[in-house]
Formats: C-alpha cells, structure tokens, sequence
C-alpha cells in the first residue's frame, strides 16, 4: 500500500507538470550543451555537424564535437522501435528532449561512461539492449503455428515503449548528484533542461558531484525528472495503467530488493553496459583501482619486495604470462598503497571481478579470474592460486633477463557435474506482463 500511495503521488506531480497550462511541449532542436567538470572528466561538446551554430558563440572554441557512434546508437535505437510509425516517432522525440535534458554530462566521477556525453551514451545504450531483449522474448512468445507466422499482442507497442521509458531513464535521478554552477547561477534539472540553463549563462559551467551520495540512491528520484521527457501523446499512448509500472521500475532499478520484474531486467541490462566500458575507463584513469593495483605490482616487483621465480615467490613467469600468487601478493600491493599514497583497494572478491571487468586478467567463461597453478617445490611440484595477467602488464620488462627459469603451469579445473534436469527449473526471464 504504502509503494503504491508513493507511486500515485510521483505521478500527480508529473501529470502536474506535464499538462500545466504555462509549459511548452514543443522543443526546441537539441542544442547539445556544454560543460567544465570538476572532479570527474574535463571537457565539453559541440552540436554534430547538421546542427553547428553559424556563428560561432563566445566559449566554444576548442569543444569536441558529439561521438558520431552516439549518432549511431541513436539511429539504432530507433530502428528497434518499429511496430509502429507513431512508436519511433514518439522514441525520437523522447531522445530529442533527453539530449535537451542531459547534454554532455557524464554518467560518473570516476567510474564508467565518465567522459563528456556519458550518461546520454549510456542511457542509449541500456535502451538498446532493453529493445533487442523485449524482440527476443516477443518473437519467442508469438510464433504461430506456421512458419515464419507470429501473433503479436494486440497491445505489443505499449509495452515496448514502456521498457524502452524504463531502460531510458533508468538513471535520470543522477542529475541531483550533481551541483552545476556557472558563477552564481546553479542549474536545477526540476524546472528547466540543461540546455535552457545554458541560454541564460555567460561563462562555462563547472560540475561538482555531491560527496556524500549513495549509490543507487539516485532511482528514488529517477520518476520527478520524467515531466522533462514524457509529453501527453506519450503518456496516451502508453495507457494510465502503466504508468505506475514505469515508476517502479525506474525506483527499483537499482535497488537490492528490485521488486518487478521490470526493475529486474532495467538493473541485468544496466551493469552489463557499465561492465562493456570497463575495459576502457579502468585502464585509462591512472587512479582507477585497477591501475592503482597494477601500478603496485610493478613497483614491488622492481623494488623487490615481490619476489619473482624463485623458491616460494609471489609472482611466476613463463613466457608471455605472469601469475600473481593471491592472496598473498592483493596483501603486499594493499599495504604498500595504504603507506605510499593512502589508497584504499576494495575486497579482494571485488578487485577480482574489477580486473575481470577491465580484461587485464584470464577469466572463465563464469567470469572466475582465480586458478590453481603448479611450480616446482623443494619436495615436488607444489600448487597455489593465482591470478594470471598478460608478462608486460606487471613484469619490468628490464628484469627479464635475470629471471630465474622456473616455469609454472596452470591446472585445468575439474569438470563440473551435470545437473539433473528435472531438479532445478530456471526462472524464465519476462520484460513485461504480456511476456510472462
């Protein structure tokens, strides 16, 4: 009861904003606005080559040009919205006003998609990912009897647009992370986009994220910013009835209980977008824990305080591969962090799945970076865990030639039982009612 009173409340403020009578519903083009950030990515943006101002305004000289690959995945994503010519017209409208709405803020500090465009690119890409899932279960339901025949749901496009809303906006309430000044005026997302902030500024905007935010708080606040995407075709082409699933959805999303369903999938589908960048933000950011962590071996290995292929070493090498020996060595680096520059790294389970993320370790196919090697011993070969990395990414390439030749060998792992089919039913995975 009480999720469902917080649901009609959000609501009637949006219906509030979205039906007042002194608000426009007609948008401008998007103007791609700009930024300076501090504390997170530098940078700002220009519009894309259609949309370049004649004259050039003061402060714009020097701004990148928007990604032509968001271009792209802007254009895909409208590709997917085709059961009907009012869908897509209704998504590009939708994307038009995000873009109005977002600019080129990023969708982090420090983690992913932190470059200028961020949170737009991976707003895109959590939407593209929600449509191709909703066809893949959509055509999975509706085969016909025939082949090549399949029955659609009557109601199909309402709730594909509906999944489409929730992947969108999934982290819309990260705009009240973030504290946008440009001198005395600061930019609040709850009365006007980013790019009406900027018509009526002079000088470049500086962000500043909120130090003490918590993470996934920001979907509580996801629904109040939907008056500055949804219009009334939007919301009658969707149905009142929905509307309380889109908000649990956009609430949930990054919530531990994530009630729906919906919610369920937004959240899969969102950390498989943060875990595609990992590769590039964690190896590119000098303080990124995994480069943090990196850094350490290498300098504790060119100190020597790792020792290298020797009778009980941290690290072995053979060839073009280098095993960290763990946890022993995750101990060395954590310390020498701690005392050198005060860096913290965060459980060792976690740093796993982070060198996992940014594919500097070998991984399974369950995405497990742990593995049993054998190195010779005083009394025989002797197994240990280790996590393997590539010989250059840890390993001074100057102490090479005064490696000792020990080799090591990874174990290959057990076989896993089958299990019996009949014991453990999986949980079919649904996007919406319709697809149950």
């Amino acid at each position: 009861m009480v999720k469902t009173a917080v649901a009609r409340k959000i609501w009637r403020q949006i219906f509030r904003q979205i039906f007042r009578k002194t608000g426009t519903l007609t948008l401008p083009v998007p103007a791609h606005p700009r930024g300076q950030l501090s504390g997170a990515v530098l940078g700002a943006s220009a519009p894309p080559p259609r949309l370049l101002p004649t004259k050039p305004e003061p402060g714009l000289a020097g701004i990148p040009a928007l990604d032509p690959a968001i271009e792209d995945l802007t254009q895909r994503v409208l590709d997917r919205l085709s059961l009907t010519f009012e869908l897509r017209e209704l998504g590009g409208a939708v994307i038009a006003r995000l873009r109005e709405l977002l600019g080129d803020l990023p969708a982090s500090a420090d983690h992913h998609h932190s470059e200028p465009y961020g949170l737009l690119r991976h707003s895109l890409e959590v939407a593209l990912k929600m449509l191709a899932e909703f066809e893949r279960k959509l055509v999975t339901e509706a085969r016909g009897p025939l082949p090549d025949t399949l029955r659609l749901p009557a109601d199909s496009p309402q709730w594909q647009y509906l999944c489409f809303l929730a992947a969108l906006g999934h982290d819309l309430g990260k705009l009240f992370d973030m504290d946008v000044r440009a001198g005395d005026r600061r930019w609040s997302p709850l009365h006007e986009t980013y790019a009406e902030f900027l018509e009526h500024v002079k000088i470049e905007p500086v962000l500043r994220w909120d130090e003490d935010r918590v993470r996934g708080g920001h979907a509580q606040f996801s629904p109040w910013l939907l008056h500055q995407l949804l219009g009334p075709g939007d919301i009658e082409f969707i149905g009142l009835k929905r509307l309380p699933q889109l908000t649990a959805a956009l609430m949930g999303a990054h919530t531990s209980d994530q009630s729906t369903q919906l919610a369920r999938l937004v959240s899969k589908l969102d950390q498989e977008s943060v875990e595609q960048a990992a590769p590039e933000w964690m190896t590119k950011r000098p303080d990124s824990k995994v480069n943090q962590f990196v850094r350490a071996l290498r300098d504790l290995i060119s100190y020597g305080l790792l020792s290298v292929n020797s009778p009980g070493a941290n690290v072995y090498v053979t060839g073009d591969k280098a095993a960290a020996v763990v946890p022993l060595s995750i101990g060395v680096a954590r310390g020498y962090l701690k005392q050198e520059a005060n860096v913290r790294l965060p459980s060792n389970h976690r740093l796993y799945d982070l060198l996992v993320q940014a594919e500097v370790v070998e991984a399974d196919q369950d995405r497990q970076c742990v593995k049993r090697i054998r190195v010779p011993g005083k009394h025989g070969p002797v197994e240990l865990s280790a996590i393997i990395f590539q010989q250059s990414t840890i390993i001074p390439q100057n102490i090479l030639p005064t490696l000792p030749k020990v080799t090591f060998e990874v174990v290959p792992d057990e076989p896993k039982p089958v299990a019996d089919a009949n014991c453990d039913e999986k949980r079919p995975m649904a996007v919406g009612d319709p697809l149950v």
